[in-house]
């Protein structure tokens, strides 16, 4: 028996030819669903397209899903092709297997949205009851997760605005969401009304790790911890953005805390109002279980590149300390220690047209220098760091556990994203 958790805005569209016989190509759902089951996840189905009459009629039912098309035999390419064209589709996922000409359907399906300017991308294997197929059925369903974690999302900036910003527009336009915006005086009057067990909840975390810190220090922190939980909850938001200067200067008390208890928790939150940010952390947590790490491209020196920032999530360190924050002074940022092994530090473009990553083993991590944001982390990158001035997109870094740069580039292709890696960029410069 398998844990299954039901996937919100996934449909599994299975084709078949019926000159292959429903027997065989049932059965073939049937081993699909289970491979699907064994990953954890359970997922809307329709029912079996053998017609272009029955293409036509599904399609607009499902218009509003993230489809994955299963090839279950040949002789279905056309059929595919005018279910996406009737569906008006962006963007599909293909599965195909090695039997009864699944793979060629597939692939000429694949370069007929191509050329419809359908963003596509095709998984395959060879027995479909082999484990080989269970991990491209793995791989799929964790990629298409990730990109349905940001089409159609509902997050929450908060910062001085008056009006919607560019930013968030872009953001709307280019991931099919809503921002909505919270202006810091309203901010500030929800913290009027925060919620009392989340304050003191917050208070616990962190009074066991400094007790000196005076609990109603801790408790001005914790306000902010608890409007931004509720919110996220009572309105369902997936991730929120605050844009945290402006809070500090004039409050004298930065919210580093709060974001780093939220994101341990799983309440995605960037700090500096970065939607760009928050779009890959959102990718992360999808991806990994963590929210990701937004990291200061600091320094590099040779192969090393030095990160750092003065929040990061609780549940990605293997110890922190509270301290000062970086660039005022005031109380209170998170020095941690993150866990060693190989991360992938990715950036995109501030238009959200470009993704780029790389790779690199964790040196150590801390709060080595003073001059540095208090959480740093040096990675080895294996490639000319110094040369990574010239090419990166984006100052901010989210930093993910693990190597993760093949469902990036997935992620990417599928969102309409142009994705590139450090290792080709420096070499070229």
């Amino acid at each position: 028996m398998y844990l299954v958790v039901y996937v919100k805005n996934i449909v599994i569209v299975p084709f078949a030819s019926r000159l292959h016989g429903e027997h065989y190509y049932l059965h073939v759902l049937d081993v699909v669903r289970k491979h699907l089951e064994r990953v954890g996840v359970s997922l809307e189905y329709s029912s079996v397209v053998t017609s272009e009459e029955e293409a036509k009629a599904l399609a607009g039912k499902y218009a509003d899903y993230l489809p994955v098309f299963v090839a279950l035999t040949g002789g279905t390419s056309k059929l595919m092709h005018s279910f996406a064209l009737a569906a008006n589709y962006n963007r599909v996922v293909v599965l195909a297997h090695g039997e009864h000409n699944s793979l060629p359907s597939a692939v000429s399906a694949r370069s007929k949205l191509d050329m419809e300017g359908v963003w596509t991308w095709l998984f395959h294997c060879g027995e479909v009851e082999s484990t080989e197929c269970f991990l491209s059925v793995q791989q799929m369903i964790t990629v298409a997760k990730a990109v349905a974690s940001l089409l159609g999302s509902r997050v929450l900036l908060v910062g001085p605005y008056t009006e919607k910003p560019e930013l968030a527009e872009d953001f709307e336009s280019r991931f099919e969401s809503r921002v909505d915006v919270l202006s810091l005086e309203e901010f500030e009057s929800e913290l009027e009304r925060a919620r009392k067990d989340y304050v003191e909840h917050f208070v616990s975390v962190f009074s066991e790790t400094e007790p000196s810190i005076p609990a109603e220090k801790l408790a001005e922190v914790g306000k902010v911890y608890a409007v931004l939980r509720s919110l996220a909850e009572t309105r369902g938001y997936e991730g929120i953005a605050m844009d945290c200067f402006p809070y500090l200067i004039k409050h004298r008390l930065t919210p580093c805390l709060a974001l780093a208890l939220l994101n341990s928790e799983g309440v995605v939150t960037a700090c500096e109002g970065d939607l760009i940010s928050l779009a890959l952390m959102l990718i992360s947590k999808s991806l990994t279980g963590y929210t990701g790490w937004i990291a200061n491209a600091s320094r590099f020196e040779g192969t090393r590149a030095y990160f750092a920032h003065c929040t990061v999530a609780l549940n990605m360190t293997r110890k922190f300390r509270i301290a000062s924050h970086f660039e005022s002074g005031y109380p209170y940022a998170l020095a941690g220690e993150l866990a060693p092994g190989v991360y992938t530090a990715v950036s995109m473009s501030p238009d959200f047209s470009v993704i780029l990553a790389g790779t690199g083993r964790l040196l150590v991590s801390g709060s080595m220098y003073q001059t540095m944001c208090r959480t740093q982390l040096i990675l080895d990158l294996d490639v000319n760091a110094e040369k990574i001035p010239l090419v990166a997109v984006s100052n901010h870094h989210v930093l993910i556990p693990g190597d993760v740069r093949k469902e990036l580039h997935v992620i990417a292709s599928l969102l309409g994203l142009d994705y590139a890696e450090y290792k080709e960029l420096t070499e070229a410069v």
